[in-house]
């Protein structure tokens, strides 16, 4: 049985590689149909292009494949090596918080791009990366707290709040 933060046995391993290979696949199929909706709705509409929030998602999933490049190059090794994340340094900790924390928020953030025409043409690209940007960093924040819980076994403030 895998406990958190500890080393991860063969069996995880296994299936974190299975994962992160159908991710990258579906990563590459994410550019290549964006990039087709782009040349058909160009196409079809010679002012298709000026939508900011296009824009803002070429943005959320150029971020989302650097922190993929990332993932795979510092933090897979991380979480998959011996110590496992509690054994890492805490600067490793951080890292591996950090791209899991950019990878959900992005993989949401541009799933709803892809759904909101509610904002296609109207809503400027500044206020979409802007919604973006706070979802982000409150969920950073909230990962910080789960980070400190897990190393410390502390509970956060929230937790006294809420009383969960």
């Amino acid at each position: 049985m895998v406990k958190r933060g500890r080393a991860l046995d063969q069996k995880a391993i296994d299936e974190l590689k299975r994962g992160s290979d159908l991710i990258i696949a579906v990563l590459i199929m994410l550019w290549v149909s964006g990039l087709a909706l782009v040349i058909m709705g160009q196409a079809n509409n010679p002012e298709y292009l000026l939508n900011q929030k296009l824009w803002a998602k070429f943005t959320v999933v150029s971020i989302l494949t650097l922190n993929g490049l990332v993932l795979h190059a510092f933090s897979f090794p991380i979480v998959t090596s011996p110590k496992g994340i509690l054994g890492a340094t805490g600067t490793g900790q951080l890292l591996v918080f950090a791209t899991a924390v950019i990878s959900l928020v992005s993989w949401l953030f541009a799933c709803y791009l892809g759904i909101a025409r509610h904002w296609n043409n109207v809503a400027p690209y500044t206020y979409v990366m802007t919604v973006y940007t706070v979802i982000l960093s409150v969920s950073m924040i909230g990962g910080l707290f789960y980070l400190r819980y897990w190393r410390t076994g502390s509970i956060p403030l929230m937790h006294k709040f809420l009383k969960i």
